[in-house]
This record gives C-alpha cells, sequence and structure tokens, in this order.
C-alpha cells in the first residue's frame, strides 16, 4: 500500500526526523527497557505530544510494563498506579487497528483514570505489530498545540510502530545473547570455584584432621584445631551456596515474589518464628540489579535473625509505587547496638548494595527492642521531564 504524504515541508521534516530517530535507535547499542523508554521519547516528539507512552503486553490480556514520556516525578507519585491495560488501553491490545480520539472521555471503550492521574484530553494509540503478534502499544495524548491529533500524526506513528517492532525485535536478541554470555561466564566461575578453591580448602581441612587426630597435643591447640576445622567447613557451605546462585542468579522465568518464597521457605525450615509475608502485586518491573538486591538483603536479614536475633515473629514487608521499591523486614528478636553493629561488614555491605542503586537503606534497633531494616529503592524506569 503506498501513503501518500502531501508535498509539505512539514510532513518531509517529520519524515526525515522520524529517519533519524531510528536509526539512533537501531545504530545504539540498547537493551530491551532502553529501547521502549526512547521509542516513547520518539513519539512524543513525532507528533508534538505532551504526553507518551509505550505499554508492554503480559500473557494475562493486562500490560506487564509501562514507559512513559512528558510526566513529572511530582505527577508519577500522585498517581494509585501506572495502567494496567483495561479501556482503552487493552482495546489496542487486542485490535491491529489504530485508535484516534478527540476526547477519550466520550469513548465507551475508556475505563477512566487513576486517582492522581494527570487530566488527558485527545488521544492517539497505535500497536506495534510482528508476524501477527502484539509486541506492545504506543499511546500519545494531548498535543502542545492543544489541537486534536490528525490522520497525518497517526500515519507517521504508524510509520514508527512499523520501525519499532524491528527495534524491539533486535533488543530482545541483543538481550538474549548478553545474557547467555553473562550465564557462559557464571558457569566458568561456579566450576573454577567447584573444581579449585573448594578442593584445596577442603585438602586443607584433611591436613588440619590428620594432624589433630594424630599427635598428641594440648586441650586448648586441639580445641583450636577443631574450631578451625569446622570454620572451613563453614567456608566450604558458603562456596557451595554461592555457586548455586551463580547457577540460578539470572533465570528470568523466577520472579522476585519467587525468589522470596523461596528464601521464606528456607528460613522456616531453620527457624520456629512465625514469618509473614506480605508482597503487593507487581505492577512494575524491576531491573536484574534491583531484584538481585532485594533478595540479597532479605537472604542476609533471614541469615541474621536464625544466628543472632532469637526472635518468634517476622514480618517481610515488599510494596511499590510508580516512584518507589520499598522493602521492609521487622523482627522482635533481642535487637542490638546499630552503631556498633556498623562496624561489621554485614551491615555495610547491604547499605552498600543499596546505596549503589541510588536507594536508601535504614537500621532501627536497640537492646530489647527486636530490628527494622528499610530499604527504598527507585523504580527502575526512567522520568521523562516535559515542559514542568
Amino acid at each position: 500500500m503506498t501513503i501518500n504524504y502531501g508535498d509539505s515541508s512539514a510532513s518531509q521534516a517529520k519524515i526525515e526526523a522520524l529517519s533519524e530517530a531510528i536509526r539512533a535507535v537501531t545504530s545504539e547499542n540498547l537493551n530491551l527497557d532502553q529501547t521502549l523508554r526512547r521509542l516513547a521519547e520518539i513519539a512524543a516528539h513525532l507528533v508534538n505530544a505532551r504526553y507518551a507512552a509505550l505499554g508492554v503486553p503480559d500473557d494475562r490480556g493486562g500490560l506487564e510494563n509501562f514507559f512513559t514520556y512528558g510526566m513529572s516525578e511530582k505527577q508519577l507519585s500522585h498517581m494509585d498506579h501506572l495502567p494496567l491495560g483495561a479501556g482503552l488501553l487493552g482495546s489496542l491490545l487486542k485490535s491491529p487497528d489504530a485508535i484516534r480520539l478527540d476526547n477519550m472521555r466520550g469513548d465507551s471503550r475508556s475505563a477512566g483514570f487513576c486517582a492522581g492521574h494527570p487530566r488527558m484530553t485527545s488521544f492517539l494509540g497505535v500497536p506495534i505489530i510482528s508476524k501477527g503478534k502484539c509486541l506492545g502499544s504506543l499511546y500519545l495524548c494531548d498535543r502542545m498545540d492543544d489541537q486534536p491529533f490528525t490522520e497525518d500524526d497517526e500515519r507517521m506513528v504508524g510509520l514508527l510502530a512499523g520501525h519499532a517492532a524491528v527495534a524491539i525485535e533486535n533488543a530482545h536478541l541483543s538481550d538474549q545473547l548478553r545474557r547467555l554470555a553473562v550465564l557462559s561466564e557464571r558457569d566458568r566461575i561456579a566450576m573454577e570455584l567447584h573444581d579449585g578453591i573448594i578442593q584445596q580448602i577442603y585438602a586443607i581441612g584433611l591436613q588440619l584432621e590428620i594432624t589433630r587426630t594424630s599427635s598428641s597435643l594440648a586441650d586448648p591447640v586441639d580445641m583450636q584445631l577443631k574450631s578451625v576445622g569446622g570454620n572451613l567447613n563453614k567456608v566450604i557451605e558458603d562456596l557451595r551456596r554461592y555457586i548455586l546462585d551463580l547457577k540460578t542468579g539470572l533465570d528470568k522465568t523466577v520472579s522476585l515474589t519467587e525468589q522470596l518464597d523461596e528464601l521464606a521457605d528456607g528460613f522456616r525450615g531453620i527457624s520456629s518464628a512465625q514469618l509473614t509475608i506480605s508482597i503487593v502485586p507487581n505492577y512494575l518491573n524491576l531491573s536484574d540489579d534491583d531484584i538481585h538486591a532485594v533478595t540479597q538483603i532479605a537472604r542476609e536479614c533471614f541469615s541474621n535473625i536464625v544466628r543472632h536475633a532469637q526472635a518468634t515473629k517476622v514480618e517481610l514487608e515488599l510494596r511499590q509505587t510508580p516512584s518507589y521499591t520499598t522493602l521492609q523486614i521487622t523482627d522482635n528478636g533481642h535487637g542490638f547496638d546499630a552503631e556498633k553493629a556498623y562496624k561489621g561488614r554485614g551491615l555495610k555491605n547491604m547499605r552498600q548494595r543499596i546505596e549503589d542503586l541510588g536507594g536508601e537503606f535504614h537500621l532501627a534497633s536497640r537492646p530489647g527492642t527486636g530490628t527494622v531494616i528499610s530499604v527504598k529503592l527507585p523504580t527502575s524506569y526512567d522520568i521523562q521531564r516535559g515542559d514542568e
């Protein structure tokens, strides 16, 4: 089908801008999330839209992820949640046809806005289709000149959607290759640890045990060698758990919720404390680094509670807003002097891990009062500012 854009210089400028933007997306080494954010930004500039977004469908008829452009952090913080894929947005996930409306509130498919959502009027939505499958949809609202979206706008975004399908497929492939490379490197490290370092430590432990049992040693020396042997066995077990983490840490089919549930099962298997888990439904994806950080913090907290707290009740809460993900772990154990505890490596590592991701780490504890550890991470999508 031939599309007639006319002879206007404005249309020609748009086509040139589109071509330049697509070349940038396809030539840069962007991961999938970066590509989706960039496409939302390109769509907004292409038709002079105040707001733009790219939604990615899940396998349940809703949205798995939602990348925005033009909304300030303040606007996002006022919203109860990001769109879930109902109403007009859901209609685009089920149909290959674009939707263009002067006033979306007057359309029967509109489901309205969540509390705190900024007011929006005109709407242009175009699905991104590849090989008959919907990879996502581009959503645009309210042109900067307050005029409704035009047929020319719809054609331009349709062209972008065609190129976006290729860019998304390429980003998917790039992410898969990157993941395979990391998995291969993790396998190599795990093998080196198992076949090299662990075997050397095991041999040292055997030599100590032979020395202890075949020699007449004073009781203090005998006890010290026995203690060293026990410590070496603990090191071996820690390394084995680390190797297991290396082999499973990048399994994208295992969600954060499933990882926390697995940690909870392990905790319940070795502790008599009552553990309560409270996790809100994940309507925002977290980055791999965020998921790893939250999992490692929970693992360290559970380990400390088992070894030191003597708690009878433990609570884990995971919450999300459009701007932040928060993790809080509370126990009613003995508590401790928080200032002195930071001299050890465990808490320092937890704090450093979170601060490296731009988050906040808080610890509240004193002897006899239990412990509360709170983590706050910025949600892992870029917030592009509009005119505000």
